[in-house]
């Protein structure tokens, strides 16, 4: 129950993503930070080189002489939504491997994280858009992205044995 609630509050938390995160993640997308996902766990990689897979070609797709910044942000959702996907998937594997103390850890700093995220991020709907192409989408992907990434770590952890 207590995981319930605390993805339901992290997917509610993503105010600019949500619509795509509720209209699903991208079969698509998906596939590809998967197929990465897999590549870096065969060799115990961290998992940073899959971050911008998705949204990295979008936003160059839309950059040229009309260089469009929803067009950017929009891309930057559609890999937000598949990390964010990822999170709450690990915060059950972590769940699973039934360590209270790290349980009440996760869950306690879920609550803060995404609000945390989105104060910081916000700061980038401020600056030249061309300097973070995706402005405060770009930022909450990065950020969850390396969140889903921890977790995952975590998940296989406690589930070793």
């Amino acid at each position: 129950m207590k995981l319930k609630l605390a993805a339901a509050m992290f997917a509610a938390s993503l105010p600019l993503a949500s619509m795509a995160f509720a209209q699903g993640t991208a079969p698509a997308d998906l596939a590809v930070i998967d197929a990465c996902l897999k590549k870096v766990e065969k060799v115990g990689d961290f998992g940073g080189a899959c971050v911008g897979l998705v949204a990295d070609p979008c936003i160059k797709a839309a950059d040229g002489a009309n260089d469009d910044v929803a067009k950017w942000k929009a891309c930057a959702a559609r890999e937000l939504a598949v990390w964010t996907q990822k999170t709450s998937e690990a915060l059950k594997k972590v769940q699973a491997g039934g360590f209270a103390d790290v349980i009440k850890a996760t869950n306690d700093s879920q609550k803060t994280f995404a609000a945390s995220r989105d104060r910081f991020c916000v700061v980038f709907n401020k600056v030249e858009p061309g300097m973070y192409k995706g402005d405060a989408n770009y930022c909450r992907l990065r950020e969850t992205a390396n969140r889903a990434l921890s977790l995952i770590k975590l998940g296989a952890a406690v589930n070793e044995h």
